[in-house]
């Protein structure tokens, strides 16, 4: 179902990065909407989240949408704390699910370049095949499938390399290192496409405005290596810096990240939402000044 202007939103994970995007793209649209802070709105309790849900559903005048886009994203410590991961990532998404379906609510849910293990040689599509590397990638394909289970028409969108406000970053961690250090080492065998959280948001209505269902893949348009992103970070700040091209074998780790994260959008250009490339996205994140990592 298509959603219209008189649409009402409610964001779980409101304080994170695209929560913070959500809020600033929706409040420039004069789009109403409620973004209560984790604490009274933690995704993995279940009756609170159905009370949260229930009353916001109740004021709603025409059509009301949840975002979930809360979610455990610690990579590396989601290894000692995989408990957890599930808990927020899969029960919390389950819940978001039901709670919204049994309200009316349109529901979407986001997820991760995390779900593929980076083997295939092109862009991943929508069909191929998940082999999550991490304890992080696994609890997000579980709660891809709790929400498919718990809510057939909900709309599902995979990012990857997301960065923007209100939270940690690649570009933000590069700009930090940069002012300490005149060398930086960066990994040249990881391929994705560098997502710009305002544009994500804003692609993420786009899609509910065209009554976009199932799963979705978007992503800034284009692809480069970390290497080639961190690059662009210094020539946008103005810093001249030497970049070492190294392996991922340089940076020990216990877990193992997708080496191809480049993600097939054309499904969410057939319906007619393209987002902008990465780096012009970069370049709007890095003139608001952008807090260092």
């Amino acid at each position: 179902m298509a959603i219209g202007t008189e649409t009402s939103y409610l964001v779980a994970g409101a304080g994170g990065m695209l929560g913070t995007a959500l809020r600033q793209v929706l409040t420039g649209r004069g789009t109403p909407f409620e973004a209560p802070d984790e604490r009274s709105f933690d995704i993995t309790d279940r009756v609170a989240v159905e009370k949260m849900v229930g009353r916001f559903a109740s004021g709603v005048r025409a059509r009301g949408v949840l975002v979930n886009a809360a979610a455990y994203t610690d990579v590396e410590r989601a290894e000692d704390e995989a408990a957890v991961a599930y808990r927020v990532n899969e029960d919390g998404a389950r819940n978001l699910a039901e709670a919204a379906r049994a309200a009316g609510l349109g529901f979407v849910h986001i997820s991760t370049d995390f779900v593929f293990d980076g083997a295939k040689a092109g862009a991943y599509t929508e069909d191929d095949e998940t082999n999550p590397l991490s304890i992080y990638g696994a609890s997000k394909r579980a709660g891809e499938r709790a929400v498919r289970e718990a809510y057939p028409e909900a709309l599902v969108v995979r990012t990857a390399w997301a960065f923007g406000p209100g939270g940690v970053n690649f570009p933000s961690k590069i700009l930090g290192l940069a002012r300490q250090r005149q060398q930086l080492s960066v990994v040249t065998d990881e391929v994705g496409s560098p997502t710009f959280t305002v544009d994500l948001a804003g692609g993420i209505v786009a899609l509910l405005e065209v009554g976009a269902e199932g799963l979705l893949h978007l992503t800034g348009a284009g692809s480069c290596s970390r290497f080639e992103l961190a690059a662009e970070v210094l020539r946008l700040a103005g810093l001249r810096r030497d970049l070492v091209p190294v392996s991922t074998n340089a940076f020990p780790s216990r877990v193992a990240r997708p080496a191809n994260s480049v993600l097939d959008c054309s499904k969410a250009a057939a319906l007619g939402v393209t987002m902008p490339s990465w780096r012009d996205g970069l370049a709007r994140f890095m003139a608001a000044g952008p807090t260092e990592g």
